[in-house]
């Protein structure tokens, strides 16, 4: 169960960074609101931008286990982070650590 886990998030986290689609605005608010929840509620929210890909798999993967993440919430909370991570929003604007 533990390895079906791992690959399982391995996997999404494979898929976004082969090509972070755009997210629809309510994507955005889930992804917002899962963020909030699940990532303020034990530490301050961390610049995704300041770390580099394989750091940020790497921390994803821990923390998306001890958040207790579905593998669609951690590919969700992956994807609205990524856009953190580029600089750039959904419509190209440049933008900050999540709030």
């Amino acid at each position: 169960m533990r390895r079906l886990w791992f690959t399982s998030v391995a996997a999404l986290l494979a898929l976004h960074a082969a090509g972070e689609a755009e997210l629809s605005p309510t994507e955005l608010q889930d992804g917002r609101k899962l963020y909030t929840a699940k990532c303020a509620k034990c530490h301050k929210f961390y610049d995704p931008a300041k770390y580099d890909d394989d750091q940020w798999r790497s921390w994803m993967t821990k923390m998306s286990k001890k958040a207790k993440l579905k593998p669609a919430q951690a590919e969700l909370l992956s994807r609205y982070l990524g856009i953190y991570r580029t600089g750039l929003g959904t419509n190209g604007i440049s933008t900050g650590a999540p709030r």
